[in-house]
């Protein structure tokens, strides 16, 4: 059954964007910023809400000094929605927050996130699965953005956070996914750095914006143009390395390092991000083999239940748990980057069809 989401389209300057996000979206953040109010110290690991409102204002001069931009857009999505700019900056933070530690053993309820791109037939298609907690599923907005230079975005997200995923007028398909890596520190939050990159002209450029030096902890970018070229950079706090995938005509990413360069930085020892890439990566060449059709099979992928329901790509919240233990796909995307066209999906994408939008 199809999630319904918000749609919003907006243009000026960045804290004119946010306040129109804000407006349009209003009851859905302010749903989102209930939720976290009310569970926080449940999906932290017991950081009461106030409290995690302190610590996220101690990332926010990094931001402001690094990305302002993104800062101001975040200031008039707290204006529009009429909530308090230190309560929005929370899920800004939420990597931060409650994913920042490394772990050993049982993985956390979040990140969950599957990233793939193919090449095919002279087609460039990139695919997202975001995976969270179950409250961005029913509070998801379509972000049609005009930025002040003239480059424009599609992208999804949960209502309460800046857009991170998606593509731009540039032909650029950009989306992200956590990692636990171990040199975490103060500095700009993973959300910000995204944010930076999304509107990139090159992926030389969008390389560069998603490296600052002040970054707070590691996360993985993965970029695609409509040139074929297939880029995909792992980061910690301190450290980096860079893959180009465009030889094979795929590429696919989930929640842990695959650079050997990276290994020291490996926080998680979790066993299913390695099955859902082993699982990706095999749909996509055996797709690319057999000449399939590259949205259908991205779709495909992304919709992918094997080989068990504790390690797909298609995530679904165990409904026995508490709500703040519940993680699912909360939300999908295809960016077919010839056509600027965005197919999003509110909820898990194999229980609804994609529905495209496109730039005009």
């Amino acid at each position: 059954m199809a999630v319904p989401f918000v749609s919003v389209r907006a243009r000026g300057s960045y804290r004119e964007i946010g306040r129109q996000v804000g407006e349009a979206a209003r009851a859905q953040i302010q749903a989102s910023l209930a939720f976290f109010s009310d569970n926080f110290a449940a999906m932290s690991g017991g950081l009461e809400f106030g409290d995690a409102e302190r610590k996220a204002a101690a990332y926010l001069p990094y931001a402001r000094a690094c990305t302002p931009q993104a800062v101001e857009e975040l200031e008039g999505m707290a204006e529009g929605s009429g909530v308090p700019f230190s309560a929005l900056l929370v899920p800004n933070c939420g990597e931060e927050l409650t994913a920042g530690e490394p772990v050993v053993g049982e993985q956390p309820l979040a990140p969950g996130c599957t990233a793939v791109a193919v090449v095919s037939g002279g087609r460039h298609i990139v695919g997202h699965n975001m995976d969270w907690y179950v409250i961005d599923a029913v509070n998801n907005v379509l972000f049609d953005l005009t930025e002040p230079d003239g480059t424009r975005l599609l992208a999804f997200a949960g209502a309460a956070y800046l857009p991170m995923v998606g593509l731009n007028s540039h032909g650029i398909g950009n989306v992200s996914n956590s990692v636990h890596s171990t040199d975490n520190r103060l500095g700009i939050a993973n959300a910000f750095v995204r944010r930076s990159t999304m509107a990139a002209a090159t992926l030389e450029a969008a390389r560069d914006l998603g490296l600052p030096t002040a970054r707070a902890r590691g996360t993985n970018q993965f970029f695609a143009d409509t040139a074929g070229r297939l880029w995909d950079v792992e980061s910690s706090a301190t450290a980096s390395a860079f893959a180009d995938h465009s030889a094979h005509r795929y590429m696919a990413h989930t929640n842990h390092y695959v650079a050997p360069e990276m290994a020291p930085f490996e926080g998680s020892d979790d066993a299913e991000s390695r099955t859902r890439l082993r699982t990706a990566e095999a749909m996509l060449a055996a797709g690319l083999e057999s000449g399939e059709e590259p949205v259908g099979l991205v779709a495909r992928v992304l919709r992918c239940h094997e080989p068990s329901s504790q390690d797909c790509i298609c995530g679904h919240p165990e409904r026995d748990l508490p709500e703040a233990d519940q993680g699912m796909t909360v939300g999908s995307i295809i960016c077919d980057l010839d056509e600027r066209r965005l197919y999003v999906c509110a909820g898990p994408p194999c229980e609804a069809e994609y529905e495209p939008f496109a730039m005009d």
